[in-house]
């Protein structure tokens, strides 16, 4: 659809998967009509045989508020959480995703859940080749993943980042759209849309095991499980606070930066919908505290930014938080690179001597 190319396979494939793909074709090309292009489908369809028996349910999961709210309130169902690097942790960042999937390891182990690990380099090659990532192609990679899985997974669970008062249309995985990524064989269901980020908070911090793992951060290039003054970071302290489980929680600091908050960057996280949570925080934390405390007047400040102040946010995110974050990482992957090396001139010169 992104170069309006013909699309044909050489064998008849699944009919729902065919006409969900149409469906989803119609949909996408409705909501970008500027960037996507019509695409001719000539493939016929069948109807494969029967799924075989006795496979499990799948929940797509990175740790975070939404992928634990999904797999706990399911929790009787889900037999298997899927975990995948090259997405929010990019393929470089070793450490951090070693750090990440030791933990996906322990919480799927105590919830009782088998964890499926993947690895792609899909976003390198939408970097090149594909359709924009968040708007319009996360979700049907997701999609690609879970049918890959079909053989062992009856449905996959695909965790909704927002409420249905909050769901920004169009993106890339959305509640109209996940589920006509279905096949005969697999039934890919968008989950969480009945519940904001608080109301997900106050439900996961029942769970020790959610309340130990949970990462959120988005700033991967810090090196730490959560930094604790990104967007994301912050935006779920907040949520923390306004439940009250502030000291549940042991993955992030139990006090929030007032100063972190002053200075946050709304559209870190890449999508529309960050004013519109600070507002809603804006009010739930003036209700519960007055409008007086810190926390109130950092959060006003926030939400009435004048285009001035904004431009100094922008551009202290993009030279301090963004800037000297690459530049410790790009410093952080020389060493590790080097180290090597030195070890084995070491050992070659040992060996001669």
């Amino acid at each position: 659809m992104t170069k309006g190319h013909h699309l044909e396979f050489d064998t008849a494939v699944d009919a729902v998967a065919l006409g969900g793909s149409a469906a989803a074709h119609d949909l996408l090309l409705r909501w970008y009509p500027e960037e996507l292009h019509f695409s001719e489908n000539s493939t016929e369809s069948t109807d494969p045989p029967a799924p075989p028996p006795g496979r499990g349910v799948g929940c797509f999961f990175s740790g975070g508020v939404d992928s634990f709210y999904t797999a706990l309130k399911h929790i009787d169902e889900i037999t298997h959480l899927i975990i995948i690097h090259g997405l929010d942790v990019s393929l470089s960042n070793g450490s951090m995703w070693d750090e990440l999937v030791d933990r996906a390891r322990t919480a799927a182990e105590l919830l009782g859940k088998d964890l499926i690990e993947v690895r792609s380099n899909v976003r390198y090659l939408h970097a090149k080749h594909g359709p924009h990532w968040q708007r319009q192609a996360h979700g049907a990679f997701l999609a690609h993943v879970a049918l890959l899985l079909s053989p062992h997974l009856r449905r996959v669970y695909v965790p909704a980042s927002d409420d249905d008062a909050h769901v920004i249309e169009p993106l890339g995985t959305h509640p109209d759209l996940d589920p006509l990524w279905s096949s005969r064989d697999l039934e890919i269901v968008h989950d969480g849309v009945d519940a904001d980020r608080v109301t997900k908070l106050a439900y996961i911090q029942h769970s020790a095991v959610a309340m130990a793992h949970l990462r959120v951060c988005w700033s991967n290039l810090a090196g730490m499980y959560n930094c604790g003054t990104c967007e994301k970071c912050l935006r779920t302290m907040i949520g923390l606070h306004l439940v009250g489980a502030t000291n549940r929680c042991t993955t992030l600091p139990k006090t929030i930066s007032i100063d972190a908050v002053r200075w946050i960057y709304l559209d870190a996280a890449g999508d529309e919908g960050g004013l519109a949570a600070y507002i809603d925080f804006l009010g739930q934390v003036i209700t519960l505290e007055g409008p007086r405390t810190d926390l109130a007047v950092a959060l006003q400040d926030v939400v009435s930014r004048s285009r001035s102040r904004q431009l100094g946010v922008t551009m202290r995110f993009y030279v301090v938080d963004v800037g000297l974050q690459l530049v410790r990482y790009r410093l952080r992957q020389a060493l590790r690179h080097r180290t090597p090396q030195v070890h084995e001139e070491r050992a070659v010169t040992e060996q001669a001597a």
